[in-house]
């Protein structure tokens, strides 16, 4: 055995690891050496207290995490991990139930229904029903029941208003249970249910299993929490790893309060505190430090490291986001300049829709870039599916477009009508737009269907007689608003279809920013299809082996990176208003700020925006309350470099005011830029900032700026035609 290994923990890492036999929780803060803990803490039981690996159980919530354990175990015991019981909840459960199908009461040889497979179930009963889906979503019946499935209830333990949703529920089991199939929340329910009617297979595996490890218990829910419970019995070791610090995933059913309570509902449980951080400088930990401090019910922990003070942690306020976007490709440039690689580097951001800035200053430059977890903006379905409607107005003829769009959202024409739409047009040589128009085709349908054809048929129509009337901004908010997407997504509140939203939201910005950007274009419209389709296509193709990382917070939990730029820390953006009615969901979202800062290594910039293109137009903002949250003396403030980019010789970033005289700024505005109602001390009213007073002004017509102090958010900079200001007398 190589025991160097346990030499070079450190003291918390020994403690954690030489401990006596029963319950543990370890408290393993961000880059604390988790898996080597865990790695360690498996060699000690099977080298020390000489328990065989077959009667360990290590459980994870990747398989990438369990593969990892597996080799790092080899590696130090020289031994063959075969026999080992390492695996993610399913997985583990599934090998229970491949041995124990009968008592479980599934047949032999069952199949796994992975999420499309049970999507495409519950699709057809609301189909047998007659169910209209826009009320009765199938994603949203799916993610129903697996959440009861979570919880441990079938569909007669479950309620709901709607009680076509527990029928739905059962009709789904039924079906399942006639095809010998389950999905992955029955993997687990049925192993706790069998479990829970058969106490001597219980007593087996309990017996078998006296040392369980669980990683990243902070993510486990109901269900898996009560299945540990089953399974502790007299004399067992339960071994859990993990960060309330951490939870993220509520709303997918984690429970951060499983860790919060895990002292309680175990016995004689033992605390450690893994605290040590290996992966970021002192500054950046004192930032992660002071902002998850502001959270209330804590476990307790505070991390720190042996490394020097680093870099600065940097923030800049940016003027707009085209200065945001602009600011940090300069930097990361500088960078890749200097000999980073570019693959060392991320940009991170709360919600998808924030990458599309980003992407298109990317593009404009050939960086080459990777959307980690996620699809390029205009690779992303709700954004292909407005952008066909686009296509389809432009020319009917477009079949492939046709079809994307005919029942998107669902509006009751089946994949029957669609066939013999198909055929009409393959007989008579025409398109499938010119096939719904054939009164022949039409008596083949029935009354419902002709009538969502005629509804789709006015829908075309009337986008296409609009081509020439509206600018293309109006043009893709008429199709978001007369398609139903919005209202589609809009009916089923949760995460996906908030994304989408926001997706489709600043679409509209995009198109907006392409117009201005390309006024000289003869055809607008079509070459901002012909964008879409490079963009989608083109630069994936040319992406090399070093490309820049872009990602949401979700997406970067586990990783690490030398740079990270996490931006959009804008009050209104980050923490995520559309979640504000999830309980604690400040707290939930503080820690993703949290998780996002301690994926730094070196450096880190911290970036909001005073002025954010969305919905098609400008919008104001203040920083996000986590900025505000962060002693102002571990940040250090990066000057604007909006003068020297965007040639605005009289503009000053509002936190350096002082560096200049209103007398030298008066000095740059003629008597022909001077606007009546405005003067030096007129005091104004903001919707968001609240009352204050204009300090000066610059700028002419469209381009007049006034810096006004207001009372609460200090001295900022407004361009007059896209802010609303309230003159008080």
């Amino acid at each position: 055995m190589d025991t160097d290994i346990f030499e070079s923990l450190n003291d918390q890492q020994k403690l954690a690891v030489n401990c006596s036999l029963g319950n543990k929780l370890v408290l393993a803060g961000a880059g604390s050496g988790k898996t080597r803990v865990l790695t360690c803490r498996v060699a000690k039981l099977i080298y020390d207290y000489d328990i065989k690996p077959s009667n360990i159980l290590a459980l994870t919530f990747t398989n990438k995490a369990s593969n990892e354990m597996k080799q790092r175990l080899q590696a130090i015991l020289k031994i063959s991990t075969q026999g080992l019981w390492f695996g993610t909840f399913h997985g583990i459960c599934r090998r229970i139930l491949k041995i124990h199908w009968k008592e479980a009461g599934i047949k032999d040889f069952f199949s796994i229904l992975d999420s499309q497979d049970q999507l495409r179930i519950i699709k057809r009963i609301v189909k047998s029903r007659k169910l209209d889906d826009n009320f009765y979503d199938p994603k949203q019946l799916q993610s129903f029941i697996n959440s009861q499935k979570d919880r441990g209830l079938r569909y007669d333990k479950c309620n709901n208003d709607d009680k076509l949703y527990i029928d739905i529920y059962k009709e789904y089991d039924e079906i399942c249970r006639q095809t010998n199939s389950v999905d992955f929340a029955d993997l687990i329910l049925l192993t706790y249910e069998m479990f829970m009617n058969n106490s001597e297979i219980l007593k087996y595996y309990s017996s078998r299993f006296k040392n369980i490890m669980v990683d990243e218990f902070q993510d486990t829910n109901t269900l898996q929490f009560n299945l540990l419970k089953l399974l502790n019995k007299e004399n067992c070791s339960l071994y859990v790893v993990g960060d309330d610090d951490q939870s993220i995933y509520g709303w997918r059913g984690a429970r951060s309060e499983n860790i919060k309570y895990f002292n309680k509902q175990f016995k004689d449980v033992e605390i450690f505190r893994l605290e040590q951080n290996y992966r970021s400088t002192t500054n950046i930990l004192d930032v992660a430090n002071n902002l998850i401090a502001k959270n209330k019910d804590r476990m307790g922990k505070n991390l720190w490291t042996n490394t020097n003070q680093g870099n600065p942690v940097y923030f800049y306020e940016a003027y707009n986001d085209d200065d945001e976007c602009s600011f940090i490709v300069d930097k990361i440039e500088q960078f890749v300049e200097s000999g980073m690689k570019r693959s060392d580097i991320a940009i991170l951001y709360r919600s998808n829709f924030l990458s599309r800035r980003f992407e298109e200053e990317l593009n404009s430059r050939s960086v080459p870039y990777k959307i980690f977890g996620g699809f390029r903006f205009f690779e992303r379905a709700e954004i292909k599916d407005v952008l066909a409607y686009l296509r389809v107005a432009v020319n009917t003829s477009d079949d492939s477009s046709f079809e994307r769009t005919i029942n998107n959202p669902p509006r009751g024409i089946g994949e029957k009508s669609i066939s013999v739409l198909r055929e009409v047009a393959k007989k008579h040589k025409i398109s499938l737009w010119e096939s719904i128009h054939n009164e022949n085709t039409l008596s083949l349908m029935s009354s419902r269907c002709v009538s969502s054809l005629n509804n789709y048929k006015q829908i075309i129509g009337s986008l296409t007689s609009l081509l020439s009337e509206l600018k293309l901004k109006e043009i893709i908010e008429k199709i978001i608003d007369i398609s139903g997407l919005t209202k589609y997504y809009d009916t089923k509140k949760n995460e996906e279809s908030l994304s989408k939203i926001e997706n489709l939201e600043e679409l509209v910005s995009t198109a907006e920013r392409f117009t201005h950007n390309n006024l000289d274009s003869e055809n607008l419209i079509q070459d901002f299809l012909d964008n879409a389709s490079l963009e989608a296509g083109e630069y994936q193709s040319k992406l090399d082996s070093d490309p820049l990382q872009l990602m949401t917070i979700h997406s970067a939990k586990g990783l690490e990176f030398p740079v990270v730029f996490l931006t959009g820390l804008d009050e209104g953006i980050f923490p995520n208003p559309n979640r504000d009615i999830i309980p604690g969901f400040l707290e939930e979202e503080r820690r993703l700020c949290y998780v996002a800062i301690t994926r730094a290594m070196e450096t880190l910039f911290l970036t909001c925006s005073n002025m954010r293109y969305m919905h098609g137009s400008s919008s104001d903002f203040i920083p996000s309350r986590f900025i505000g949250e962060i002693p102002n003396e571990l940040i250090e403030p990066i000057k604007t470099e909006f003068k020297k980019k965007f040639g605005n010789d009289n503009y000053t970033e509002s936190n350096h005011y002082d560096e200049f005289s209103q007398e030298e700024i008066y000095d740059d505005i003629s008597q022909d830029n001077v606007i009546p109602f405005i003067r030096v001390g007129q005091r104004v009213n903001h919707l968001k900032f609240g009352h204050g007073v204009i300090l000066s002004y610059t700028g002419k017509k469209d381009d007049l700026k006034v810096q006004v102090d207001f009372e609460k958010y200090g001295k900022k900079w407004l361009v007059l035609s896209y802010t609303q200001l309230e003159f008080i007398n």
